[in-house]
């Protein structure tokens, strides 16, 4: 399991502060976390993927979309829509 904190415009347009998943076996860097959670939808998919004004932390350090994960880690997504 992987906590994801939400910040930002993320919380109002996705809806939630936070949430726990499972990591599918496929998913191990951040890059793909984003792909599995756009699925989710239109405002998730426009949101997570290609967005410049999104910042990731995993277990509170700044970390680039190729960043590793594994389960217990706390992932948190900053972003801001892009107008």
């Amino acid at each position: 399991m992987v906590k994801i904190l939400f910040f930002g415009d993320l919380v109002d347009t996705l809806g939630m502060s936070s949430d726990e998943i499972a990591l599918p076996p496929d998913v191990t860097d951040v890059e793909r976390l984003l792909f599995v959670l756009s699925k989710r939808g239109e405002m998730w998919k426009k949101m997570l993927l290609g967005n410049p004004k999104l910042n990731i932390t995993i277990n509170k350090q700044f970390v680039e979309k190729s960043a590793s994960i594994k389960d217990g880690d706390e992932i948190a997504l900053v972003g801001f829509a892009v107008v």
